[in-house]
């Protein structure tokens, strides 16, 4: 019988067949997670697309909001409106836990981004043309002190930052803080602008309806627009694209478009005549000239807090000839910085002032003296 010899090793026919078989394998295989690599990038730069897209509309739809919340007499609800900027009075957020009346309580907060900033401390609106300076005014809540309505400022900017010439960024500041970039990646919108505005148009006959503010009329601002002074304004359109951050064919957009309505705006506090309105702080008289007696006092508490339902003050007077015996000087309507100057006062006579305050009852509250004050 032959013997039977076994093969030790791969012809080598065989070997290269085996090395055609594997690179096939592998091609297959490479192009497959290629392509799945391809798949997963897009799914993430779809994903980052619309993350953008909805902060950028949840973000602005939850401020415009607020506009004109809790506000102070006489502070206006929109305080700057074009095209690209909006600048509104808000009562956004507090430092000051149990404020039940600003939307957001954010303990760490600064002062000077929690209430209006006073005349001393006007700033310029960003990215106002003209610039525009505010406050002009001293804006007075409750117990005597500022606003707690922050001014807050939403504009669309060229992103510096990036090679593109059409790229934005949209930018918040609150007051006069360090403004902040919130969205990046944002074009404009291929027809609108950034922002248009819904008002209450009052017609012939005072029929009413809802139209856009024209479109060559800004920008509009609190001191010269009656739509703005008047809170005539119902709603903000929102309208730009967000990208994905690349170029070329690799570029994403989606178009965002989106009504914010203001119904804050236009809405008066409800009166309540309960209780006595709070007291004044003591009044304050000085001596002008011979003669003349300056008294400046702050609003009652129940002006712009509490029952909000102080109507006018009423300023007495006492002369030091005659203890007990209160002549009335004024009665002066609520709203305004209470500054009064009385004249025509012997000067030989030492004159003390009180001030109550009245509501819708009506009814007063305690009356609060001056220290006395001889005008000689």
């Amino acid at each position: 019988m032959m013997p039977i010899h076994k093969r030790k090793g791969f012809s080598l026919i065989e070997l290269m067949i085996a090395i055609v078989v594997m690179a096939v394998v592998l091609a297959g295989t490479m192009n497959f997670f290629m392509g799945q690599s391809r798949t997963f990038r897009k799914a993430t730069t779809d994903m980052v697309l619309l993350q953008n897209a909805r902060f950028a509309t949840d973000l602005l739809n939850e401020h415009f909001r607020s506009v004109g919340a809790n506000l102070s007499v006489g502070q206006p609800s929109v305080i700057y409106a074009d095209q690209n900027t909006l600048a509104f009075n808000a009562d956004y957020a507090t430092n000051v836990a149990g404020d039940i009346d600003a939307i957001y309580y954010e303990p760490k907060a600064p002062t000077s981004e929690t209430q209006s900033l006073l005349q001393a401390q006007a700033f310029t609106i960003p990215n106002s043309a003209p610039a525009l300076t505010y406050p002009k005014a001293d804006y007075i809540g409750g117990g005597g002190v500022a606003s707690p309505a922050e001014a807050i400022t939403f504009w669309f900017a060229p992103d510096t930052e990036t090679t593109r010439a059409d790229d934005y960024v949209l930018l918040r500041q609150v007051n006069a803080s360090a403004p902040e970039v919130v969205v990046r990646n944002v074009l404009a919108d291929s027809v609108y602008p950034f922002f248009r505005y819904m008002y209450l148009k009052i017609g012939a006959g005072g029929v009413q309806s809802i139209d856009t503010v024209p479109g060559a009329s800004f920008p509009r601002t609190y001191e010269t627009d009656t739509v703005i002074s008047n809170d005539r304004v119902r709603g903000v359109i929102i309208s730009f694209q967000v990208t994905n951050g690349l170029s070329d064919t690799a570029q994403r957009t989606r178009p965002v478009s989106v009504i914010a309505s203001l119904p804050n705006v236009g809405m008066r506090q409800l009166q309540t005549c309960g209780a006595k309105p709070l007291p004044v702080a003591a009044p304050v008289a000085t001596k002008v000239s011979p003669g003349v007696i300056k008294i400046v006092w702050t609003a009652s508490p129940d002006e712009n807090g509490g029952e909000r339902d102080v109507m006018r003050y009423a300023l007495t007077r006492n002369a030091s000839f005659e203890p007990g015996v209160w002549t009335n000087v004024a009665s002066i309507p609520a709203g305004g910085v209470y500054d009064i100057t009385d004249s025509g006062l012997a000067t030989n006579v030492t004159y003390s002032y009180a001030v109550a305050a009245q509501d819708c009852t009506p009814a007063f509250s305690p009356p609060v003296s001056s220290g006395g004050v001889m005008p000689n």
